[in-house]
């Protein structure tokens, strides 16, 4: 499929819904809080393992904006590593980088980000403190094994996408009829036991999925499980998140929760 390219730069461009603005809204202020707090006690590195061409655009209204690696880099890390597999975006990220006046504290790999972490490319020592953004468009693209690489890092933070209703909700009937264990779910889960959720509505056995990966980094790699964003709002068709191991990171997201992309305070 070729990519829509951008009126700014004429580069390739990310395809995006009007909902990203506010998962980008809370990487900016995750980013931010982070960096600020903790620069003087660890190396601080951004890691985005599936980075896109660095600028996103709304199809319908073909408004324009920086994507996650662009967002990161206003922000004060040591070392930023940006990974994109598909060619073309990871050409257009390098051009856009290149302009940048940190460009030099940039790492850009053009490869499958669960291949290079289980070739033990992504090892951080206890020295240093990552933010990872994870940001998928569906659950085949972060399966349990490479998300558990990750998490065996010292320090991390995980910034998560879930894709509950375009991953799982919506593939549920798929999912049930498949012979054997190889489904995107048996991938993303670690397991085969959501069979035994059948008979559940679509919008019930998704949350018993997103559950169920959340419980997986909580019990099984001591992750603190946080307030889920549910985006957008109403009829979500994601659930973004943090995953840590500091009751401190916790107290940063649950922060910068209270607000919104619009400036609207969030009761909880």
């Amino acid at each position: 499929m070729q990519n829509m390219l951008s009126a700014t730069d004429g580069l390739p461009i990310r395809k995006s819904g009007e909902w990203a603005k506010s998962k980008h809204h809370y990487l900016k202020n995750y980013c931010g809080i982070t960096t600020i707090s903790m620069r003087n006690k660890f190396k601080l590195v951004y890691l985005d393992v599936m980075a896109g061409p660095g600028r996103c655009k709304i199809e319908e209204t073909g408004e324009e904006f920086p994507g996650s690696p662009m967002i990161a880099l206003n922000h004060d890390f040591s070392q930023y590593i940006f990974i994109e597999d598909e060619p073309d975006l990871a050409a257009a990220l390098k051009q856009r980088v290149a302009k940048h006046s940190k460009a030099g504290k940039v790492k850009i790999i053009s490869q499958n980000w669960t291949k290079y972490a289980e070739a033990g490319k992504l090892k951080f020592d206890d020295h240093t403190l990552v933010v990872a953004f994870v940001d998928p468009t569906g659950i085949s693209q972060v399966p349990m094994s490479a998300m558990k690489i990750l998490a065996r890092n010292p320090r991390i933070d995980l910034l998560v996408t879930i894709q509950y209703r375009l991953g799982i909700v919506w593939n549920a009937p798929l999912y049930l009829k498949a012979k054997g264990n190889q489904t995107a779910l048996d991938n993303f889960l670690d397991e085969p036991d959501w069979r035994e959720w059948e008979g559940n509505e679509a919008g019930e056995f998704g949350r018993l999925a997103v559950e169920r990966f959340c419980d997986k980094f909580q019990k099984e790699e001591n992750f603190i499980g946080t307030r889920h964003v549910s985006i957008p709002e109403n009829n979500p068709l994601y659930r973004f998140t943090l995953f840590s191991r500091h009751p401190l990171a916790e107290s940063f997201w649950l922060k910068i929760l209270k607000t919104d992309e619009k400036g609207q305070r969030q009761l909880f």
